[in-house]
Formats: structure tokens, sequence, C-alpha cells
């Protein structure tokens, strides 16, 4: 456990703090600190369709959030804009391809169960997914081919407005290629809060994979893993003893040590990264938002509610939260607790609560 004053960078409490362990999704936090570093936090994700001759190509660039048929940011907004300006070069007829080459390598984590998609954990990592990939409105299950999916309801509609779609299959988009359409995502810091409030695997790994592509070229889970690394070192932030091999932390064989992420989020807090506030904003608050929502509601834990800020991390036999709290002095201090071979996630949970309860508490100098 390590517990900082991040004005001073000083410890007030700390305990086997270079001892590197599973963090589980505390290790979104380094996640979300490499994307908003590397992508910039303005940056927006977009899908568009390109036409080479008759052959038109959806192509993903890695929103995780988009939808199949709601607001700007959706297939049906793109295929209306893909069918006006074909109709307007009199296209009526298409080959369809599906273009999810951006990332590459395994769908799948080191280390992830083959039963994670089907269990709704998270689905297979790609470039080009509609409605989070599942199989049906509702369903937590995913399918196993995301772009597949993508392709074909986006054919669907191009049929029911005439156009003539011969087949529909994967394929890169040639650098000939014209655009005809596109639709982005919301910006980059947007789609972090909500991954962090949420702890959202699919879109933690899609921001890993594109940290990935952006710094090392390599827009897969080996990638993502160098790229975090890279990112973080660039910023300062130790990886001693780092190892990473994926960007959700549902892999076993993460390990990181308290000192990293206590690293993050004290400059977080100082602001000597800028860029870093998002993810101050994207922490669930206790008793409030997002993971924390349900917790911090007992008799002595429930001081820490509104003023306890952290993210969760929770695997079987693991057990973890690091975040901020405002203790009684109005100081606010940067906290760290990442437990590995728990009995009880239950009584670790509450364990770590009450801990940080009473760091709100005590308003120590």
């Amino acid at each position: 456990m390590l517990v900082v004053d991040p004005v001073s960078e000083k410890p007030v409490f700390s305990d086997q703090v270079n001892k590197a362990r599973t963090p589980a999704s505390v290790s979104k936090l380094l996640t979300a600190a490499a994307a908003l570093s590397a992508l910039g936090p303005d940056t927006r994700l977009a899908t568009r369709a390109t036409l080479a001759g008759s052959d038109l190509y959806l192509v993903g660039g890695g929103d995780p959030r988009l939808r199949k048929a709601k607001g700007e940011n959706s297939l049906k907004a793109l295929a209306l804009d893909t069918i006006s300006a074909l109709k307007t070069r009199k296209v009526t007829n298409i080959r369809l391809f599906f273009d999810d080459s951006l990332f590459t390598g395994p769908a799948l984590g080191p280390g992830w169960k083959s039963s994670f998609p089907k269990a709704g954990i998270a689905g297979p990592v790609s470039a080009l997914s509609v409605g989070g990939g599942r199989v049906s409105p509702g369903s937590v299950a995913r399918v196993s081919n995301p772009a597949k999916q993508a392709g074909r309801l986006f054919a669907k509609r191009l049929k029911k407005a005439g156009i003539g779609v011969s087949q529909v299959r994967r394929g890169q988009a040639p650098s000939r290629s014209i655009q005809l359409a596109s639709v982005s995502s919301e910006p980059v810091r947007t789609i972090v809060e909500e991954m962090l409030r949420e702890s959202d695997n699919d879109v933690a790994e899609v921001l890993a994979h594109l940290v990935g592509k952006k710094t090392v070229g390599e827009g897969n889970f080996s990638g993502g893993a160098r790229g975090t690394k890279l990112v973080l070192g660039r910023n300062g932030i130790s990886t001693a003893k780092l190892k990473l091999f994926d960007g959700s932390g549902l892999s076993r064989q993460n390990k990181i040590t308290s000192t990293t992420v206590a690293q993050v989020l004290t400059e977080m807090v100082r602001g000597d990264e800028p860029q870093w506030s998002t993810i101050a904003t994207g922490l669930p608050v206790a008793g409030r938002t997002g993971t924390l929502d349900s917790r911090f509601d007992t008799k002595k834990t429930r001081v820490g509610a509104g003023v306890v800020r952290a993210k969760t991390g929770s695997l079987t036999g693991v057990s973890a939260l690091a975040g901020t709290v405002l203790d009684k002095s109005g100081r606010l201090l940067v906290f760290v607790m990442m437990g590995n071979k728990v009995g009880s996630i239950t009584s670790a949970r509450n364990s770590m609560d009450l801990i940080a309860a009473k760091l709100a508490r005590c308003g120590c100098q």
C-alpha cells in the first residue's frame, strides 16, 4: 500500500511499494495516461467509406463507440451519406469490403479465457465494431467477428436503398480509393472518461491498440503494451518491474508496482501533465458513480462517499483500489492498494473501502 502527498510528492505511508503485483483493472489508469498523451485528448476516431471503381470499403478507425443507428456517429449516418454519394456518382452496384486492418494479431489477449466474449467480459478486439459487437441489442454476448458483423449491417442498409451488393468480405482499402463519407467519435478525453468510470474492457483494449499503432507502429496487444510503457517513461513515470500484456487488466500476467500507479496519479493531481486531468474527471466517485456507485455505503465507510475518487480492480484472487481522497483538513492524497492471492474479494474490497474512508477522516499532517 502507498499513500502520497502529491504537493510534496512524499509518501505519507508506504509498504512493499516496489513489489510488482497483478493490478486487475487498475492498469486502465496507465492505458488512460498513454492514450491521452499519445493520441491527444481532442482527437476523434473516424470510420470511413471509400470507393475504388465499384469496390466500396468500410474502413474502421478504432472507434469503440460507433453506434448502429442513433446519432451522428452511427453506422446508419455513415450509410446514408455513402448512399447519397454513390447515387451522385451513379454507382448502383458495388462489392463491399470491411477493412479492419488498423489492428493486427490475436483478437483475444494473452491469458484471456476463450469464454470472455460469450460471457460479455470482453469482445474480440477490432478496429471496426458497431454496437459493441454484441450478438443482439441488450445482449452481453459478443460476436466472434465484429468487423464482419459491421460489414453485413452496412450492406443491409445499402441494399434497402437500392444499391446492389454482390459480396461482403474482408479487404484493405487501396491508397487510391476516394473517401465518400465519414463519421467521427467523441473526443478521446470523453472516451477515456467513460472507460475509467465504467471500467470498460473493450474500450481499454481499443485505446491500448491505438497507442501501440501510434507509438511503435503495431496496433496489437504487444504494441499496446510496449507503447504504453514507452509513453509512461517519456513522461517521467517509473516503469521498473512493469510488465503489461493488455490494456484492460484482464490478463493475470500484468505486473505493476504501487509506485508506478501513484506517480501517474500524482502527476495528474499536480497538473504536471495537463492532458491527464481527464483521468481525474473519469475516476468513479465513491457512493456516486460508475464502479463505486454501490460502495462506501456503510456506517464506517460513508465518510468516504463523495470525497474518494478511485479506479477499482477485481479478478479472482485480486482486489485493487487506486485514486485520490480529500481528507478532513482539505488535503488531497493519492493512494494505491493492490492485493493478490486474496481469499475473499468481498472482504478485501470492504477493507480497502475502510482504509480509504479512514484517510478521509484523519486529516493528519
